[in-house]
């Protein structure tokens, strides 16, 4: 088995914290690292939720970043 700690970000090659998407065998796991993976969570949540709220609480949320 591979640990996401033994890879590097697939976004910008920093050592990986985890593998994402986690819940769907259907749909390929990347290795992500921290701040990456909450940029894709945060991602996840707007595209389901589609709020203009949402946006902008993400586009804060990468300002802070």
């Amino acid at each position: 088995m591979i640990k996401a700690n033994s890879c590097k970000c697939c976004m910008c090659g920093k050592p990986a914290v985890a593998f994402w998407p986690c819940n769907d065998p259907d749909i390929p796991q990347h290795p992500y690292c921290r701040k990456c993976l909450d940029a894709e969570k945060m991602k996840t949540i707007i595209a389901v939720c589609g709020d203009e709220e949402d946006k902008r609480l993400f586009n804060q949320f990468k300002k802070q970043k």
